[in-house]
């Protein structure tokens, strides 16, 4: 009876090694740097990073319920005069250009200001929690400017 011999050809291992090097040309080139930004290294966030969207037109007086984000919202004020208020906090006023930053799960309000509408573009994630009406009492309180 003739057995084969167990030695790998010559051939077998130049092939495993080829596949070997092609996976490592592979995952550089995953990782090859974006040549719209420099100075280090810059990824995709794939996690936990779809957001939604809300571009709002509040007249003078409108505003949102209390309500809370699960991921935390981002508040952009693009034209006239916003307000939010984060629960037992204060009323702060935001002018066009100014942003503000409610973090997961923090109850909070955000409309216009009294006698001034303007436009909002917001970003959260996740689920939003609707809670009650602000009241008028609530609505005007006294305001601050944001500290920059």
């Amino acid at each position: 009876m003739n057995r084969k011999s167990s030695r790998r050809s010559p051939g077998l291992w130049l092939m495993c090694g080829a596949c070997a090097a092609s996976g490592l040309w592979m995952v550089q080139a995953q990782e090859k740097q974006n040549p719209n930004f420099t100075g280090g290294t810059v990824t995709t966030v794939e996690e936990n990073s779809k957001g939604n969207i809300a571009h709002f037109r509040f007249g003078p007086g409108a505003r949102t319920k209390w309500h809370s984000h699960e991921g935390g919202q981002i508040i952009l004020v693009e034209e006239g005069v916003g307000l939010y208020q984060n629960q037992g906090g204060p009323i702060i006023e935001l002018h066009a250009g100014e942003t503000t930053y409610c973090p997961p799960g923090v109850v909070h309000w955000h409309g216009a200001a009294p006698n001034q509408g303007g436009v909002q573009f917001n970003i959260s994630r996740g689920g939003i929690t609707w809670l009650g009406e602000v009241t008028d009492k609530e609505y005007n309180g006294p305001r601050q400017r944001q500290a920059h």
